[in-house]
């Protein structure tokens, strides 16, 4: 080998390296955008129509196509302009604007693909009640299944392929068969470019809240694609693809173009949107690389084992097997440590691997891969000696255990594409409170956490609502949050919210807010409360607002 070719591998593992850091946020991250200040401020009455909105956020962000809408109070549309300028968003409103109470329904999505959304509401001159226009059907979404495959694929393929690649050419380099082609190396390499492709338009689709079926229809979620999904896809593309492609001329080159692709995914998802970045980036690209070293490995020796049958050819496999064997200790120290840091990351209390997606797609994982490690303790202290010391007798047994483990190892694989779409928040599981009568004085009351809460809204109609609220600890007494209770309200039938409003105490555990309702329909109103510092239950209540009658 020349020392031109000896730097090579040197070379691509620092551009791997250049690259990772590069695309790689520097700062900590907060899991969602925040509105910091409006222009004009929330419920303010101006004299003339503005030229135009602006909304200024703590991050840069991207308006969401085709998701704003202003309404005014007799819910018709305008139509507006919006254009994302840094930090803030700017709504071009139209020239024309008849004096009236309008509502800014607006939607916006984050560095890390969240979306956020709420309405402005403002008056120009003197605002007269309206009626509600017709109901109209609810935006469709894509079903759950469908990123949720995509993401499966997409892990499944990347880890068997890098994993694959690494037990050929590291591994099993002096005692791989002559007869395997490759066909699970393509079959890996297919899947993983084919998932982070689906990811691209079926994320932008979830965020723009489109149909399964706008997917061939580019020029309907293009403008919702996400930096993230599309800098996976092309690390996943280049590194891949260029290992693939030069996998037999410099098998270094393509191990580190190989860890740069399985690097990919950890620049997306909950890696960039809990915890400190740099630590929960590099605890998941050594959490896949490892579980790629794993799961590749086993596809490798049961390849391997299978065009080595005839009693003469153990000796053949017992150098490969043993090696990897040997990478499988501090493989599994690393995959439990790199989880670990993860998992407690995103989970800070023991209640969420049970109560949230989450949690319960982790736990089932978990389980899968102790199943995995016990039959890899096995094969490791039992069969592993009797294979290495050039027995054929234990070659049967070692085959058939290798693919119990392998499809635990590839179960617990698509499992991890399915935690990239779980969500990890706890819901609060209240029963369905029946809708609140229209119009009037309503009470109702509500579990919030260990305590209660008892809400007052008057009048129930479209326009300005009153909310009085009283909140009780389990011995009925006044419980204090440590901040004031969060009060939002959203329309699901019209798409359209949240509504925020500001709260004032007045007495202790005791709250009102005014809430502006421009639509007739049943609302669902949440009631949010950070009893200490790690809980903050809330409780949704669905009242029916009816449409006010002109004076």
């Amino acid at each position: 080998m020349t020392a031109h070719h000896r730097r090579l591998p040197g070379r691509a593992a620092a551009l791997a390296l250049a690259l990772l850091l590069a695309l790689a946020p520097a700062r900590a991250a907060s899991a969602h955008a925040a509105l910091l200040a409006t222009d004009p401020v929330d419920g303010a009455v101006l004299a003339a129509a503005p030229d135009a909105i602006t909304l200024s956020f703590n991050e840069p962000v991207q308006p969401v196509a085709d998701s704003t809408r202003l309404i005014d109070a007799n819910g018709g549309d305008h139509a507006t302009d919006v254009t994302a300028r840094d930090q803030d968003v700017v709504v071009d409103l139209p020239d024309d604007l008849p004096d009236g109470a309008y509502y800014l329904n607006w939607r916006v999505v984050s560095a890390d693909a969240h979306p956020i959304a709420g309405v402005l509401a403002f008056t120009i001159g003197s605002a007269q009640p309206g009626t509600a226009p017709a109901p109209i059907d609810p935006p469709a979404e894509i079903p759950d299944w469908a990123p949720a495959s995509a993401a499966a694929l997409h892990y499944l393929g990347l880890l068997v392929f890098a994993g694959y690649l690494c037990f050929r050419t590291a591994i099993a380099r002096d005692a791989w068969p002559a007869r395997p082609r490759g066909r699970l190396l393509r079959a890996g390499a297919t899947a993983a470019i084919l998932g982070a492709a689906l990811a691209v338009p079926l994320g932008a689709l979830e965020i723009a809240g489109l149909p399964l079926g706008d997917a061939f229809e580019v020029g309907a979620w293009a403008g919702s694609a996400t930096g993230a999904s599309l800098t996976v896809l092309a690390l996943t593309a280049t590194g891949v693809g260029g290992a693939y492609a030069v996998r037999n001329r410099h098998p270094r080159t393509a191990l580190a173009l190989a860890l740069l692709a399985v690097a990919a995914p950890a620049l997306a998802g909950h890696s960039i949107a809990f915890g400190v970045q740099w630590i929960m980036i590099g605890a998941d690209t050594v959490h896949l690389a490892t579980a790629a070293l794993w799961a590749g490995g086993l596809a490798g020796l049961l390849v391997m084992l299978a065009h080595r049958r005839r009693p003469g050819e153990a000796a053949g496999s017992a150098l490969a097997v043993a090696r990897f064997s040997a990478c499988a200790g501090w493989s599994v120290a690393l995959l439990a440590s790199s989880g670990l840091v993860m998992a407690l990351s995103i989970h800070r209390e023991w209640d969420a691997f049970t109560g949230s997606d989450h949690g319960r797609t982790l736990v089932a994982k978990l389980a899968l891969v102790a199943l995995a490690l016990a039959l890899a303790g096995w094969n490791r202290f039992r069969l592993v000696p009797v294979v290495t010391a050039a027995a054929a007798s234990g070659l049967p047994r070692l085959r058939r255990i290798l693919t119990v483990e392998a499809a635990a190892v590839a179960a617990a694989a698509v499992l991890t594409g399915l935690l990239v779409n779980a969500s990890p928040t706890v819901p609060v599981e209240e029963p369905a409170p029946a809708p609140l009568p229209t119009g009037g004085v309503v009470t109702v009351d509500g579990a919030l956490g260990e305590g209660t809460f008892t809400a007052n809204l008057a009048p129930g109609l479209t326009g300005e609502n009153m909310l009085m609220l009283t909140l009780t600890d389990a011995a009925g007494l006044p419980l204090v949050p440590l901040e004031p209770p969060v009060v939002t309200a959203v329309l699901p039938a019209e798409d359209f919210g949240p509504v925020t409003a500001e709260i004032h105490e007045f007495a202790p555990g005791q709250y009102h807010c005014a809430m502006d309702l421009p639509l007739a329909g049943a609302w669902e109103v949440t009631v949010q409360a950070r009893t200490t510092e790690f809980d903050a239950p809330a409780t949704t209540i669905t009242v029916d607002i009816g449409p006010a009658t002109a004076d």
